[in-house]
């Protein structure tokens, strides 16, 4: 099979989302709508954490980190502290044949290859007019224990 178009690969970017989501124990929403550069929410009782999903099957790698130019509109509205949700990019990293994403036998399933994540709240202004070059580390695994990180910084948010 080929590899798979942006809207295959962003329907696949959720269901790491909801892997992680899940088995930390928190909620998830599909955001229809991404006017305001979320695609999902994840909510625990009281924190969400806003993800802009991005997936790869040619993954530029620098020092053990993954390049992703992100456009500078959806990195400005994730970056800011005015927001209630913290933003947050998924990077998923897909193979080139379609048929490899999901495997399944008696013994188990997966979802292959990775996800990544780097939080954007916070982050530096940009005098770029296009995109800006993000590095993500390649030891922010998108696992339930990074879901629970993400949302203690978000209640650190709130707490201060």
């Amino acid at each position: 099979m080929a590899d798979g178009a942006s809207k295959q690969k962003e329907r696949f970017c959720r269901a790491w989302i909801i892997a992680a989501a899940a088995s930390a124990n928190y909620t998830y929403e599909i955001v229809a709508d991404d006017a305001r550069g979320v695609d999902m929410t994840v909510h625990s009782d009281v924190h969400t954490l806003d993800f802009q999903l991005k997936a790869t099957s040619k993954p530029e790698v620098q020092d053990g980190h993954l390049i992703h130019d992100l456009d500078v509109r959806t990195y400005n509205l994730l970056r800011s502290q005015q927001r209630s949700g913290y933003g947050v990019l998924a990077l998923v990293v897909v193979g080139s044949d379609t048929s490899s994403w999901h495997v399944m036998d008696h013994s188990g399933t997966a979802l292959t290859r990775s996800a990544y994540y780097l939080p954007l709240t916070g982050m530096p202004t940009t005098t770029n007019t296009a995109t800006v070059r993000l590095k993500v580390p390649m030891s922010n695994l998108l696992t339930a224990d990074a879901m629970r990180v993400l949302m203690d910084a978000q209640a650190a948010r709130w707490a201060a």
